[in-house]
């Protein structure tokens, strides 16, 4: 994983700043999860684009393969969740994880039946009043729904799987969100001041990312000081991946 002190201190030194107190931790920090987040997304636009290449016999092969540097990438970050849907109708509706940023598949427990998926909420409501889609055992379906309401229920994120007659949970795999990276420092002393690595967090992203973190936040803190020199130097260095 990519050190938050590395980066922290590559992008300190690229400003030349830090006597003027420009890059402190507060303002590293909330660039540097937004600069996690842009990498992270981009990796699933790579992924399009290596799927591409694949398909069209492009792609080179092996562990030259883009598609496949790009999935082990990926998959560092798919997580599996358990939903609790077996029992009562009540059960049935469940909150999605926190960190959920992607669904990938989703089946039932012991049956390994596979449960669609749908986002559609007006996909949705023609599937459960429709006598020919209608849900079952054999072939249940979950609605993922954004902000839902009814009856007493507060708003929030729900997963709800059909039919309620479901006997056995559901196991659903996911691309998880990463952890949001944190640069902490403590005084040691006569004016120093150093990471403090215990209560630090890395970024979740490979090594291999390093550069491509440094740019992003390097264009970020650019832009916010209208440096062009900075901007330009963080674009190149995204673009250049």
């Amino acid at each position: 994983m990519v050190r938050v002190g590395v980066v922290y201190n590559i992008v300190r030194d690229l400003c030349n700043k830090d006597q003027k107190g420009f890059v402190t931790p507060a303002v590293f920090n909330t660039l540097a999860e937004a600069a996690q987040m842009n990498v992270y997304n981009e990796m699933f636009n790579e992924l399009k684009l290596a799927t591409r290449l694949r398909r069209s016999g492009s792609d080179a092969g092996r562990d030259k393969s883009a598609y496949k540097m790009v999935e082990e990438d990926l998959s560092y970050f798919i997580s599996t969740r358990v939903l609790n849907v077996a029992g009562d109708e009540s059960s049935i509706r469940v909150l999605k994880p926190t960190n959920l940023s992607r669904i990938i598949s989703m089946h039932v427990v012991d049956t390994e039946t596979s449960v669609e998926i749908i986002y559609d909420i007006e996909k949705a409501k023609r599937v459960l009043n429709s006598n020919l889609s209608t849900p079952t055992e054999e072939f249940p379906v979950a609605m993922v729904f954004g902000d839902y309401t009814s009856g007493t229920d507060a708003p929030g994120q729900f997963i709800q799987v059909y039919p309620d007659t479901i006997s056995e949970d559901v196991v659903m795999n996911y691309y998880r969100l990463p952890e949001k990276p944190l640069y902490v420092t403590r005084d040691i002393g006569n004016g120093l001041i150093i990471e403090d690595a215990v209560s630090s967090v890395n970024f979740e992203l490979p090594a291999h990312y390093l550069t491509e973190l440094v740019g992003e936040i390097a264009r970020m803190i650019g832009v916010r000081l209208r440096d062009d020199v900075l901007t330009q130097y963080g674009t190149a260095e995204i673009t250049s991946k």
